[in-house]
């Protein structure tokens, strides 16, 4: 199994730092996981209740689910920047947040402080939309625009889905373009569009043939028109409790940034997200199982050529 070792849970002991509690507690006993909590306080910030009462409350909570707790951390300071820190500090694999608490138009956004730990974070980030579904990575949609970034967010939704028995939908939109971006984009004028979307079709094929989905329930949906909508729609119409999208994505004359997509998407968070950026969640172990291989291949081959094949087998 692919190793979740090292886990950082921020919280700042409200509603979606609970939900963020709970999707630990899932984590921790699928992967084994390590956790670290920690609270960031503004400096003389005044509390109508002690916030060691709320820190006890919380390893209570842990403990009592069996979390392998390293050491709840409690630090005074600037939160996104000290959140961001210790996970560079702990070289967490998953740091895990709240989205916030923020209604907008029937929407949840995510707060400044989450908006700037989701952007800054070099590690990916796990942040809970606790108005939404119950994150049990039963209902994955990974949004790809076809670039590597996208393809460590469908890597780490793969893990999850195989670990959890959850479905997973991949979902590439082909984005609305005028004709003349098409045709300085495929070199054509004659039905410029058309080919456009062909090509990114095409892609999307290539794309999701270099990708392993063994062990897995998936399926494609291709749909058309501007990116953060139809990424919102698609995990609204799916029921979906995690949406697993890339933090950066391709750049040209009508490719999608999906960086701009991520942002729009996080102020009408339909679901608990988890943003990748260069670094993925199980990319460090899935080199390490590479290595092991190619060790157990070398040692299969010498035996091979010393007369005993029993051994090598």
């Amino acid at each position: 199994m692919a190793l979740l070792r090292s886990i950082l849970l921020a919280t700042d002991y409200r509603q979606s730092s609970q939900a963020a509690a709970e999707a630990v507690v899932r984590l921790a006993a699928a992967f084994g996981s390590r956790v670290t909590a920690l609270h960031v306080r503004e400096q003389f910030l005044t509390w109508p209740v002690s916030p060691f009462e709320y820190q006890d409350r919380l390893t209570q909570f842990l403990t009592d689910r069996k979390v392998d707790l390293a050491e709840f951390l409690v630090h005074a300071g600037a939160p996104a920047e000290t959140v961001v820190r210790k996970a560079q500090e702990l070289d967490a694999d998953l740091l895990v947040i709240g989205a916030g608490e923020k209604i907008r138009d029937g929407h949840l956004v995510v707060g400044p402080i989450g908006e700037s730990i989701l952007e800054r974070a070099s590690s990916p980030v796990l942040a809970l939309n606790p108005h939404g579904p119950k994150l049990r990575f039963g209902s994955i949609l990974c949004p790809v625009d076809h670039s590597r970034v996208s393809q460590r967010a469908l890597e780490d939704a793969i893990q999850f889905a195989r670990s959890f028995g959850g479905r997973l939908v991949v979902l590439s939109v082909v984005p609305e373009v005028s004709w003349l971006a098409a045709a300085a984009e495929t070199g054509h004028v004659s039905g410029a569009k058309l080919e456009h979307e062909a090509q990114w079709v095409k892609e999307f094929d290539e794309f999701l043939a270099g990708v392993s989905f063994d062990g897995v329930e998936w399926e494609r949906e291709l749909r058309r028109g501007v990116p953060h909508e139809q990424i919102t729609a698609a995990a609204k119409e799916r029921g979906a409790d995690l949406l697993a999208i890339g933090a950066t994505g391709r750049s040209g004359v009508v490719r999608v940034l999906l960086g701009s997509v991520t942002r729009r998407v996080l102020r009408h968070l339909p679901c608990s997200v988890l943003l990748v950026k260069d670094q993925t969640v199980f990319e460090e172990q899935f080199l390490l199982d590479l290595d092991v291989i190619d060790r157990l291949v070398g040692e299969g081959q010498d035996r091979l050529a010393a007369g005993a094949p029993a051994e090598a087998a």
